[in-house]
């Protein structure tokens, strides 16, 4: 036998909306948070890579020095550590190309993660305005009960009910927007997790 359903339970849901709403929004601000994080992170990155560049440069000034004195047999230069400089180089390069990947995709997933956080923000309102509209429509259904059990005249009920079927109007308004709250965060999300993957296929070896 199914439970009976009153109107206090929709009046505690309404208040569980807006807890979960609450939630959401803590979540949201923490996003935020991370999302600087990973753009600072991106940031020292790139900074790092130019470091990187630089030292790549010096690499082969130092490799066409060694190259030269390496035809000279007299010279301390053997082919052996020709090929380690080249090698490192090479090393190198293919680091740089990763990590230029790798930059991208954090900058890319760190500024959708703020646009996800929006998106939450405006869900998180949309439930909170739902949330109020709820409490409304029951408690004006309440009134009538109780103007009922009162034997009011019929225009001041009339007066009443018509308060009610806007109150629900405007509890529907709410819910649709709610939906579409709920269908653009999870669109977003769905784009966010395809820069997670995005950022897992561009990490390889670094060092």
């Amino acid at each position: 036998m199914s439970p009976i359903i009153t109107h206090q339970d929709e009046l505690e849901l309404a208040k569980n909306e807006k807890e979960l709403a609450s939630q959401i929004k803590k979540l949201a601000k923490w996003q935020r948070a991370v999302g600087k994080s990973q753009i600072k992170l991106a940031s020292d990155l790139a900074k790092m890579n130019i470091e990187r560049q630089t030292l790549n440069r010096i690499f082969r000034d130092v490799l066409k020095q060694m190259q030269t004195l390496a035809r000279e047999h007299r010279s301390n230069v053997d082919d052996e550590e020709v090929k380690i400089f080249q090698n490192l180089i090479n090393e190198n390069d293919e680091y740089l190309e990763a990590n230029t990947l790798y930059v991208n995709a954090i900058k890319d997933l760190a500024i959708r993660k703020q646009d996800l956080a929006t998106r939450k923000d405006l869900f998180a309102n949309a439930l909170i305005e739902l949330a109020g509209r709820r409490s409304n429509v029951i408690k004006k259904a309440l009134n009538i009960e109780k103007t009922k059990n009162k034997l009011i005249e019929g225009a001041k009920l009339t007066e009443l009910e018509n308060q009610l079927n806007d109150s629900q109007r405007e509890f529907d308004r709410a819910k649709n927007i709610l939906l579409k709250e709920i269908e653009q965060f999870l669109q977003v999300r769905a784009e966010l997790n395809d820069l997670w993957l995005k950022l897992k296929e561009s990490i390889s070896e670094m060092s």
